[in-house]
């Protein structure tokens, strides 16, 4: 029997992505009777698949065969967003629904001096559960009949 038709037979009893992984770069490991690119032949592999398997096996071991996309070391978390931040995105959501994320971003990066990018805005934005008040009836301060009431508007809006 041929190795070819051996790693055929094994495939099948493959129920996760790392054992495969791992019976693909074995004789490499193990023997190293072979080039990368015979157990690429194989395998029916890419070779540079191949050499990039063994490559992490030897960094990390068995970690290094694991399928996910951040296996190159430790997992860096997103993050933590202060809850000052969110509440002033409840804040300004309450106040005007019309914000782009740009200017949201920017609005909470120099409130707070914390680097937000548009796409974190936009998250916050879209997971506060706050509904737009809409439009407020006032009027303009040059149209208000009574101008003592238009500065107490203009002192209360400010603060």
């Amino acid at each position: 029997m041929e190795p070819t038709e051996k790693f055929g037979q094994l495939r099948l009893g493959f129920i996760d992505p790392m054992q495969w992984r791992y019976e693909v770069i074995r004789p490499l490991v193990l023997f190293g009777d072979r080039t990368a690119t015979q157990r690429a032949h194989e395998t029916h592999t890419h070779p540079d698949t191949v050499r990039a398997l063994r490559r992490r096996f030897r960094q990390q071991g068995m970690r290094g065969l694991l399928p996910t996309s951040g296996n190159t070391g430790r997992q860096q978390r997103a993050p933590r967003i202060p809850e000052a931040v969110r509440q002033e995105v409840d804040r300004l959501k309450a106040l005007y629904p019309g914000f782009h994320y740009r200017e949201l971003a920017r609005i909470l990066s120099y409130k707070f001096a914390t680097p937000i990018n548009d796409k974190t805005a936009q998250q916050l934005w879209a997971r506060s559960p706050v509904v737009p008040q809409g439009h407020l009836p006032l009027w303009n301060y040059h149209t208000q009949p009574d101008r003592q009431q238009a500065r107490l508007q203009v002192i209360t809006l400010n603060s």
